[in-house]
């Protein structure tokens, strides 16, 4: 399922204009704090207007500003996981994952699914306040997913649990994509985490994009100076996933 993005928005002091696309997979967007990658997740799911766009997930067009079409959050049908994951603190894993849940039919069947799917076994009565890094991650993914969303979207989902939880999701979530083949976009300042994870690579750098491609090859061989030193810059700060 490809996804194209073209989104075109002023604020003052700063200005977002990207134009990139993904096939099925992971698709990372990896940038600097204030580059735009968030404002980008959020015109996706439709929670930022823009002044100009075209958003389109598979056959569903959920933005153009041509046509005057411009989906409502709801309309999207998309997932979406924030850095703090937003689990009700007076829910229950159970109620966590079954909020929001469209229709009740088959939604005690998919919720066994998705107890068995992340591994969330005899948690289902806890509280989000007895859970680990981890686990609440895993709760917060599997109430994105009871939505049968056509695509996932990831805010840094990895900044707030420890390096060890952090390796273990990654490798989660590249698989959970090969099982439900859905796009992912996935973003981060984590040059580590973006490597690991990335299919596809998209640098942002001040609202516009620098590089797009396979990431591999962009760490090899970046496109001008400025990729090379941003990289650099960047995964300074960063563990190593891979050496070259």
């Amino acid at each position: 399922m490809d996804v194209t993005v073209r989104l075109k928005k002023n604020l003052e002091g700063f200005a977002l204009d990207v134009n990139w696309a993904a096939q099925e997979g992971i698709a990372v967007i990896f940038g600097p704090s204030g580059s735009g990658k968030s404002m980008t997740l959020q015109a996706i799911a439709g929670f930022v207007a823009v002044d100009e766009g075209y958003i389109q997930v598979g056959e569903q067009v959920f933005l153009d500003s041509s046509a005057s079409i411009d989906l409502p959050p709801q309309r999207r049908e998309i997932g979406y996981l924030l850095q703090n994951y937003a689990l009700f603190p007076h829910m229950t894993v159970r109620q966590n994952i079954l909020y929001g849940r469209r229709t009740s039919g088959q939604a005690t069947g998919e919720f066994r699914e998705m107890i068995a799917l992340f591994q969330l076994e005899g948690l289902e009565n806890r509280y989000p306040g007895a859970l680990s890094g981890g686990q609440k991650q895993r709760v917060a993914l599997a109430r994105a997913l009871m939505r049968k969303p056509g695509i996932l979207l990831l805010d840094e989902p990895l900044a707030a649990v420890d390096i060890a939880v952090r390796k273990m999701i990654r490798t989660e979530l590249k698989l959970l994509q090969r099982k439900l083949k859905i796009p992912m976009i996935l973003i981060t300042h984590d040059l580590g985490e973006a490597l690991s994870l990335a299919d596809k690579l998209i640098i942002y750098e001040q609202g516009r994009v620098v590089q797009e491609g396979d990431p591999i090859e962009i760490v090899k061989h970046p496109l001008n100076e400025r990729v090379s030193e941003l990289l650099g810059r960047i995964a300074f700060h960063t563990e190593p996933v891979f050496s070259f």
